[in-house]
């Protein structure tokens, strides 16, 4: 038998009775999203109890209550993907069920809530407000050096990642979170490698392929078939899906100051090619026009920004070391840096993915 919200109320009790009994005093004013999480809660601790004396486990997903904001169901032999693509119609919400009902899990005939509606894209809960760290990584190998990463050191922060419930997000997916119109994992986390360097192919990427794991990789245009990453294996990781290939300028110069003996128009001119020229070159190899920039060294002003701006990039990379809300200013995004010297306490520091109030 279907089982109605409004029929589930009048079981669970007092509490919930009152609430009900005050909406309906007052017609005009409907459940927040709280109240309604609220509530979806106690069915949940209904359902518990009610399925505590049956010894069998269901097979079949079944539906105990249900609104326009959330269902409540009884979950059978499918994972948290399967039940986004049935009632959410993408499978890659798969997360938004799994943080809803954190800590409890998508198991065989626990009792759940699948939220239909997301009324908060940006973050911000009473407590405090969603960040998302972006991580900044440059060479791989073992000649040593700060801005070196071993193969062993990068597979073990990955492996911390996938092992402590982090999601590795794109960076488009962090565009639409910036606009309000994206909601993200509560532990999301982005991946950037910067420069070019062919150890990014040799290295980094089989591990990224590895985890499943996306990245963005920043590459400046005059090291491209010139030492650093080739044609071939840009394409190749291109193909991918889970790579990413945007522009760092054309020559790695500090694009925030002029030259020894530059003139002013001589620096507007560099700035202009250092933007438009890698962004042109990446569109005629890889197909498609590159939408974010990462500043060589993080440096910028509002000079490079507006040439990001006039060239259609959308986002701008620094390397200030913090963490970032749906408020930051999306051509001046954080980014911290990892070292090859520093140990795990180190990088595990730099994933905050909530600042309190």
């Amino acid at each position: 038998m279907r089982i109605s919200l409004r029929h589930t109320a009048t079981v669970i009790g007092a509490p919930y009775r009152y609430q009900t009994d005050r909406l309906q005093t007052a017609a005009a004013i409907s459940l927040d999203k709280r109240s309604k999480l609220l509530i979806a809660s106690l069915f949940l601790s209904l359902f518990v109890l009610l399925a505590a004396g049956c010894s069998s486990r269901p097979v079949t997903t079944e539906i105990l209550a249900r609104d326009s904001e959330f269902i409540v169901l009884r979950v059978g032999n499918e994972d948290a993907s399967e039940l986004a693509r049935r009632y959410l119609g993408d499978e890659k919400l798969g997360w938004l069920i799994e943080d809803a009902n954190h800590p409890r899990s998508i198991a065989s005939g626990n009792e759940i809530i699948i939220p239909l509606q997301n009324n908060n894209p940006i973050g911000f809960e009473f407590e405090g407000y969603q960040t998302v760290p972006i991580l900044c990584y440059h060479r791989f190998g073992n000649k040593g050096g700060r801005l070196e990463i071993s193969a062993e050191q990068f597979e073990r922060q990955l492996a911390y990642l996938k092992q402590h419930d982090y999601r590795v997000i794109h960076l488009d997916e962090l565009y639409g979170f910036l606009k309000g119109e994206r909601a993200l994992p509560k532990r999301s986390v982005v991946l950037t490698i910067d420069d070019g360097h062919r150890s990014i192919y040799t290295i980094a990427y089989p591990l990224l392929k590895k985890f499943n794991f996306p990245a963005t990789v920043f590459v400046y245009s005059d090291y491209m078939n010139n030492g650093g990453l080739k044609t071939s294996e840009l394409k190749a990781m291109n193909a991918s899906g889970l790579i990413s290939l945007q522009p760092h300028s054309k020559t790695h110069s500090n694009l925030a100051l002029n030259g020894v003996g530059e003139s002013k128009s001589d620096y507007r001119k560099r700035v202009r090619d250092e933007v438009r020229i890698p962004s042109r070159k990446l569109e005629s190899t890889l197909g498609k026009a590159p939408k974010y920039y990462a500043y060589p060294f993080g440096d910028t002003n509002t000079q490079v920004i507006d040439e990001l701006k006039a060239n259609g990039l959308l986002l701008g990379l620094t390397v200030q070391p913090t963490a970032n809300a749906a408020f930051t200013y999306p051509y001046l995004l954080n980014r911290s840096m990892i070292f090859g010297d520093r140990g795990m306490d180190d990088f595990i520091a730099k994933l905050k993915t909530f600042q309190a109030r």
